[in-house]
């Protein structure tokens, strides 16, 4: 029986399983010492379900270029020190071909549902490529969210980086939501989404600054849209709003780009996940960095 209080996040075959991994993994992280840290990941059912949830997941191959921005991608999924949280289970969306497609069906009914409600708010999206006008928006953001303007949007990102900016205003043309995305051919990260603090419409901004964001995306040709970061690291309630928006859990495996003479358009391809060796040991997670090397995705994705 769930739990009262739980909200089910998707129909993701490896949804509870997922859940209860996530849960797993915050208490080892949130350990108060050494030996805390090893009776939690001594527990069964949490061991279970990262495995579990790694067995679940399809295996997406993404050819990131030799590029900037492709470079730029490949280090979000780095493997280091044999850790797997890197890549499995991340969040990635399949574009359609157009916007009207992706706002279609009964699943993305919450989507369009908050969509009418922001544009009835009076709240309306655009890109941005002005520095002038991103750099106004960042402060004004930042400081309604008492945050590091660094610390949501790279101010000292490499320029050749190819970057789209999309911003959403209130009917006063108030900045109160900023997206950044980094495109790589047919992939795109999205690497900022966040909403000024309200009373009450953050999340209708949340859900009309993606789709417009999306859409961009789409008319930009963009196929392959992921977030950095483990989905085992962040909130349950940023995993329900990638349900209601269309993401699915897969372990993502950076691959070499096609060499120019065999520079083909082709789909990501997806095989059965890799079934861990020793299913029943115990998972090695990532320790807490210092405060001064972290830059979390819930402090500049909240999605």
């Amino acid at each position: 029986m769930r739990a009262r209080g739980h909200r089910r996040t998707s129909d993701w075959a490896c949804d509870d399983a997922l859940e209860t991994a996530a849960r797993y993994v915050g208490a080892v992280r949130g350990a108060p010492d050494p030996r805390g840290r090893l009776r939690v990941l001594a527990d069964r059912a949490g061991i279970a379900a990262v495995a579990t949830v790694v067995r679940s997941v399809p295996v997406v191959e993404a050819p990131f270029s030799d590029r900037p921005t492709g470079v730029e991608l490949r280090s979000w999924f780095r493997m280091g020190k044999g850790l797997f949280l890197g890549r499995a289970p991340v969040a990635v969306l399949r574009l359609p071909d157009t916007r009207a497609e992706y706002l279609r069906g009964r699943p993305k009914q919450a989507l369009r549902t908050n969509i009418t409600r922001a544009t009835a708010l009076g709240v309306s999206c655009a890109v941005v490529t002005c520095p002038a006008e991103i750099g106004r928006v960042v402060a004004h953001v930042a400081d309604r969210r008492g945050q590091d303007p660094a610390a949501m949007v790279r101010e000292t990102a490499d320029p050749a980086l190819a970057r789209r900016v999309s911003v959403a205003y209130d009917a006063d043309g108030r900045p109160v939501a900023i997206s950044e995305t980094i495109v790589d051919g047919d992939w795109a990260g999205l690497a900022t989404l966040v909403t000024v603090p309200t009373e009450g419409d953050g999340q209708v901004l949340r859900y009309l600054l993606h789709a417009h964001t999306v859409g961009d995306l789409i008319d930009s040709g963009v196929r392959m849209l992921t977030v950095s970061g483990s989905m085992l690291l962040s909130s349950a309630g940023t995993r329900y709003f990638q349900r209601r928006t269309g993401y699915e859990p897969v372990w993502l495996r950076p691959v070499p780009a096609p060499t120019p003479l065999a520079a083909v358009e082709t789909p990501a391809v997806e095989t059965p996940a890799p079934v861990p060796t020793h299913a029943a040991a115990a998972p090695r997670l990532p320790r807490p960095r210092a405060a001064a090397d972290r830059r979390s995705a819930a402090e500049r994705v909240e999605v």
